[in-house]
This record gives structure tokens, sequence and C-alpha cells, in this order.
């Protein structure tokens, strides 16, 4: 694998609506406001297509891009700080950064189970644009990287306040509409009005709440950086180990299993739990925490194509020794509660209300606004990253990028280009905490380069 290489801009061009958009300011919307200011990332690695040059991929690209703005018109807006702290969108069609660039290897030269290495080059930033205000900065930046071997990379990143993982699926799928020439199946809804607080606030109903969320002055926020370096690596889990670990944590000692067996994602998000809390040499005495992103559209009876943050992250602390020590079956029990005391209508309700009460203030979830070991494991499973098809073909590979300033480690589940159950697992934390995973006798997983997706 080549260690090193270099990534040239050729040109930066702001790809924007082709006819007029609604002009207006999106304020977020209380579930908005508890998304901290990230960009995260998803990149999709395509080899050379036949019958069409870079340029025809890129224009094309390019030109469903501006198809899908015209829907899509926040996503072509700025983001900017209002006079209260709190950020919203000047929707204004200024446009979307497309970089074109070209890169000094061959896709088969790289190593993307490593992205800190890989595709950190690939991706672009979301900065203030020359000539534009330093306080303004665009939702979305995309980058379309020619490699020698003639195949691509499509890498984007997005403002976490505007987009979670079911937002970008929507415009995902419709910006492949666009590249195929097909009509827009969905017309995303970007009304804030259906997380209204209700009156009179109820926020005290669930006193987790409290537990679960933070409220600082915006005076007091700072960017925290971690003690260790942090960085990604993917891996590939087979379908046959996911069953295993599934059947593992749904096996009971003292007594039968009363209800639903443990799901995939809580046996993995409990086994990854496990190794993360061994790698980190934890003593008995200390905590660790996990917390589970929720999508909460159907308990705040939001219209599928909502287009904005509809998640909410509960956590659980738990004292290292029961993690290390207990079976796999009772930690996945600890994380079949977390989840199961978040999947209704109160939970969120209490989240807008509670957000409602605090206002103005920074929200941050405590899960990974606080210190200490922490680990966030979101599924974006269901996902259908291998039927987005951008003119170029399918992705030979597709998985997140998600660097991000808190020392929480940060775990995303998603699907395998293999299908059938696989699963592509991106995980982003302190590098001596994934080394020693790696040397765990107990872990499952491969790192996604043994799996030739991308130079077979």
């Amino acid at each position: 694998m080549l260690k090193d290489f270099s990534v040239e801009i050729v040109r930066t061009t702001i790809v924007q609506s082709p006819v007029p958009t609604k002009d207006c300011t999106l304020k977020g919307s209380n579930i908005d406001l508890t998304v901290p200011a990230l960009s995260p990332g998803h990149f999709f690695v395509h080899k050379a297509v036949q019958d069409k040059t870079y340029q025809e991929m890129a224009t094309s690209i390019k030109k469903a891009l501006s198809q899908t703005l015209v829907l899509f018109y926040p996503v072509a807006g700025r983001f900017i700080i209002s006079h209260n702290g709190e950020p919203e969108i000047e929707c204004n069609n200024q446009g979307v950064p497309f970089i074109e660039a070209e890169a000094d290897a061959s896709i088969k030269d790289l190593d993307f189970s490593q992205p800190s290495l890989s595709v950190a080059k690939l991706t672009p930033t979301r900065h203030p644009l020359q000539g534009e205000s330093p306080r303004s900065v665009p939702v979305l930046a995309v980058q379309v990287t020619r490699m020698k071997c003639d195949g691509i990379v499509v890498s984007c990143c997005f403002d976490h306040r505007i987009v979670d993982g079911i937002s970008s699926c929507i415009l995902f799928n419709a910006w492949t509409e666009a590249a195929r020439g097909l009509s827009f199946s969905i017309t995303p809804c970007f009304q804030r009005s259906l997380i209204n607080p209700r009156q009179p606030l109820h926020a005290a109903a669930l006193p987790e709440i409290d537990s679960h969320y933070m409220a600082l002055p915006f005076s007091a926020l700072t960017h925290t950086h971690p003690l260790q370096p942090q960085i990604g690596r993917i891996y590939h889990l087979d379908a046959l180990t996911l069953l295993q670990l599934q059947a593992l944590a749904n096996k009971t000692e003292a007594k039968p299993r009363v209800g639903k067996p443990i799901t995939k994602m809580e046996a993995v998000s409990a086994y990854i739990w496990k190794v993360f809390a061994r790698a980190q040499a934890l003593s008995c005495s200390e905590a660790t925490r996990i917390g589970i992103p929720i999508d909460g559209r159907a308990y705040l009876n939001l219209p599928p194509s909502y287009f904005g943050n509809a998640i909410a992250i509960p956590f659980k602390e738990s004292y290292a020794e029961d993690i290390l020590e207990q079976p796999l079956s009772e930690i996945a029990e600890i994380v079949r509660n977390v989840i199961c005391a978040s999947t209704n209508s109160e939970y969120f309700r209490s989240v807008v209300d509670w957000v409602e009460e605090k206002r103005p203030a920074a929200i941050l979830a405590r899960v990974y606004g606080e210190e200490g070991s922490a680990l966030v494991v979101s599924s974006g499973v269901r996902i259908p990253l291998y039927e987005f098809d951008l003119g170029c073909g399918k992705p030979a590979f597709s998985s997140a990028y998600f660097p991000w300033g808190g020392t929480a480690g940060y775990v995303m589940l998603q699907a395998s280009p293999l299908g059938d159950g696989n699963m592509v697992v991106y995980m982003h934390m302190a590098e001596k905490h994934l080394d020693a995973i790696e040397t765990d006798p107990e872990f499952l997983f491969v790192r996604a380069n043994r799996m030739n997706f991308w130079y077979q």
C-alpha cells in the first residue's frame, strides 16, 4: 500500500440551483440545537468507467447536484450564528463548493481502511469562501478526485447541524435520481415547526433528560482536543461472525431470555464497548459510557422526507468491572435498555421541551460532552450505499469519514459491498486504543483492505 501521495486541486466551482429558490432563513429546531458543529463526511470509491472520461463524469455529477439543489435549497445556503448565539441557515442559493482534483496514485495503491491517511486527502473542508462573509460557512462541500487508474473518489462533508444520517440518505438518493435522468421520488420537508415544544412545557416529566444532556453558556464553549491523537480505521465484519455474536448475546446462563431476542446492532454495540473498555485498561472502579443515537422521526410524527436532525443520544454509564467481567448477554441487555428507554414519543418530546427551557445555550449530549471513557455507536446499515449511482456506476466501496475533536470514541455500522448481512465498521478513537483493540485475542473484525474491495 502506498503510504503517501499528493492531491492537486484542479479547479473549484460553485454549484447553484439553476432556477431561483426560496430566499429565507431556516432556524434550527430544538433537536438541531443539540448537535455540535461537526462535519461528517462520506466517500464513494469508483473504479474506472470504460465509456466515460473523468471530465464527463465530473460534469455529470455537478449537473445532477445542481438539479438536486432546486428541491434541497437550504443545502446551497450558508450557516451563520445568529445574534443569540444559535446557528441558522441563510437560504440564498450561494451554492455548494465543488472541487475537482487529481491524485498521483491509483485506487489500488491506497488503503481506504485507514481513512485518516487516505480519505483525509480526498475530502473537502467546509470553510468561509473567498469574497463571502467570514461568518458564513457552506452547508455542503463536494470533491471529485481523479485517480491515476482513471477511477474516481467522490467525497463530501455536511454540516451536522442540518443533516443526520437519514437526511444525507434522502439527499444522496435524489442526487442519484437526477444523475440517472429520473424524476425525484421524494420532496424534502424542512418544516421545523413540526418539532415545536409543547405548551405548556413538560421537560421535567422525564428526569433522565437532565442526565443525558447538558446546557452551557456559549461563552463557556471550548474546542476539546483529545489527549491522544484520534484516527479512523475501517473494518469488515462477516455475516457468519455477526450471527455468532448475536447468538452469544442471546445466550443466558441463569434464566431464559424474556421478550424479543437481542438484535445484531445491540450485540455488536455491546461487543465493541467491551473491547473498547479493555483497550483503555480501565480500573474496575472507573466508569465507562455508551451512547446510542436514536432516530426519532416515528416518535415525533415526522414525515419520512423530513430533512434535518431527528436524533437523540441517550447513554448509560457502568463501572468498567461490569463491562469487562460480565458475559456479552448482560452487556447487550444494558445496550437494549438504553434504546428501549428512548424509543417513544414522550422521550423525544421531553428533549424538545428541555432544550426550550435552556435556550439560548449550547446544548451537548453528555456522553461526548464530558471527559472519561465514552463510546458512541451509530447504525447506518439500512442506508443503501451501494445503490447510489451518480452516473459513474455503483461504488466498489463506501464508508463514513467522521473526524471530530471530542474525546469519546465513535463507531458507525454500515452495509458491506458484499451485502447478505455483512457489515462495514468505521471506528474513530485514540490510535493507541485502536492498536490495542486489534491485538485483543477476542477481536473478530478484519481490516477492510484485506477484503480487496477496491483493488481486486
